[in-house]
């Protein structure tokens, strides 16, 4: 499985005020062009349909070691341990955390977005491309 990959910004035109010196500028190496400190901002990128294959048989345990690969990365990129997510997470057990990370158990949003919240998550930014592999087929109902 491919690993995740960060990136300091997602397009050239993004804007982001440095927290320190108040400048505002487009990141291109994460750090402040003024004052050189940490714009404090992380991007990840990964190919979905690369990695899933909704036509396979196991398409909930792909994509379930996908998400929890997704959620060891960034709790280790933050510097903390399961049972300290679980606890900033309220409602998510650690044992149950563990499973997810492993993959062994697809997270339902109601436990997921408490968890990308405690992580740092501030929001998901969701790509389409205009013309895709799979075209819609037209309905065969008539009216």
């Amino acid at each position: 499985m491919p690993t995740l990959q960060f990136i300091p910004s997602i397009c050239d035109s993004e804007t982001i005020t440095c927290w320190r010196c108040n400048t505002r500028q487009f990141p291109k190496n994460g750090n402040c062009i003024r004052c050189h400190h940490s714009l404090s901002v992380d991007y990840v990128s990964f190919q979905i349909g690369a990695r899933l294959d909704p036509r396979s048989g196991d398409y909930s345990k792909q994509l379930a070691r996908w998400i929890g690969d997704l959620l060891r990365s960034l709790r280790k990129r933050r510097g903390i341990c399961q049972s300290q997510l679980a606890k900033i997470a309220a409602g998510t057990d650690r044992s149950y955390l563990s499973k997810a990370e492993c993959g062994l158990v697809l997270l339902p949003l109601s436990k997921l977005l408490p968890l990308a919240q405690a992580l740092g998550l501030t929001e998901v930014i969701l790509r389409f491309e205009a013309t895709g592999p799979r075209a819609v087929p037209k309905s065969s109902c008539r009216r």
